[in-house]
């Protein structure tokens, strides 16, 4: 079992370690951030430990800050762990349900019962949140999140650290732009 970081504590990063721990796949060293919080894993120190985590050893890395307001802080951690030569995988539960001709980015985080179905291509640190479901052949990109419960029809376009809320549904073949926010529970036709 490989070691793994948490970049960032809060509440992303709790649904994120539990979906790390029912992988199996890695083992949680504990976790940086501005400071420390209450949790079952050891609080490291401030994101300047990263590159001493490094040199120890540590290969592998997740960024565990959600989305809300923070697109740019997590394309930012991004680029500093690449830069340090953190692997970023995806992180996906052992319950969603990823089509084999699906494609998706380093970094990426996949929810309790979510859905990528067939032909679907999700780009790098994206969040598909717990039961959210991209259809057949739809495109997220970098950064971008689709929230809990939320719907992309087929061959939808989400851009660039965009936010689909939950329960939204975007209809077939529509195009979602880059840092655009669709509100919670918003039909877009």
């Amino acid at each position: 079992m490989e070691d793994i970081i948490l970049i960032g504590y809060g509440g992303h990063a709790k649904s994120v370690a539990d979906c790390i721990e029912r992988q199996g796949e890695y083992r949680i060293v504990g976790y940086t951030d501005i400071e420390k919080h209450s949790s079952k894993y050891d609080y490291l120190g401030t994101d300047s430990e990263l590159q001493h985590l490094y040199e120890q050893g540590i290969r592998n890395a997740v960024i565990t800050v959600g989305y809300m307001g923070k697109g740019d802080l997590r394309e930012k951690l991004y680029n500093m762990a690449k830069a340090i030569g953190f692997s970023l995988p995806v992180i996906r539960d052992s319950s969603s349900v990823i089509s084999e001709t699906a494609l998706i980015g380093e970094g990426t985080f996949v929810g309790k019962s979510a859905i990528i179905n067939a032909g679907a291509e999700i780009g790098k640190m994206a969040i598909i949140n717990t039961m959210a479901l991209v259809e057949h052949e739809c495109r997220v990109g970098d950064f971008a999140h689709v929230a809990v419960s939320a719907v992309l029809c087929g061959n939808v376009t989400v851009g660039q650290a965009a936010f689909v809320g939950a329960n939204a549904t975007v209809i077939q073949g529509r195009t979602i732009e880059n840092h655009h926010v669709v509100p919670a529970g918003v039909t877009v036709r």
